[in-house]
């Protein structure tokens, strides 16, 4: 079965369990953690996708590192998919919990990306225009490039705005060689 479409139908049914029980907002805040954990790390990465580890060892160190702080809801979904052996797709079942958190708030998601970290002033500048422009909530990530050398790039769903100086360097190099 394709992954993406593994970790669209986990990611839903925890989604409506967590809505039922009226835990959506913990649950999110766990599987953004651990979505972010898997991104950042390579070593829980490497952990959740190492096939040479036992379930019930994986079980037991999943217990010890977040049974204190996540959901009890979170807890029961990560024993499933760790007995459905699909704790690889963590990644992937947490953006896709994500997106549906976030359509069901009615926020939208933007990304940033700067050569330095802008100061939170600007970040909220740029979310408060965006939310103003789409008339919707704004969730904005900002991330920083050195190699964009300077301005910025925004992503807002399936649009991109590239205002860094790394793009218009290109733009001029290419209409010189021509």
């Amino acid at each position: 079965m394709d992954l993406s479409k593994i970790s669209v139908r986990y990611a839903k049914a925890l989604f409506m369990v967590a809505t039922e029980r009226k835990l959506l907002d913990e649950v999110y805040a766990d599987m953004n953690f651990l979505g972010k954990t898997a991104r950042k790390l390579p070593e829980f990465r490497d952990f959740l996708e190492n096939p040479v580890l036992s379930l019930s060892g994986k079980k037991k160190v999943i217990h010890e590192l977040f049974k204190k702080d996540f959901s009890s809801l979170t807890i029961e979904f990560l024993d499933l998919i760790i007995n459905n052996n699909r704790l690889s797709s963590m990644e992937g079942i947490s953006r896709q919990f994500g997106e549906q958190f976030r359509k069901n708030k009615g926020i939208t998601s933007a990304i940033l990306i700067t050569a330095k970290e802008p100061e939170e002033t600007v970040r909220t500048k740029i979310r408060e225009l965006l939310q103003d422009k789409m008339k919707t909530k704004i969730q904005m990530e900002s991330k920083h490039d050195n190699e964009i050398l300077g301005g910025f790039i925004l992503s807002v769903e399936n649009r991109q705005i590239d205002a860094s100086v790394k793009t218009q360097l290109n733009k001029i190099r290419k209409e010189l060689t021509n």
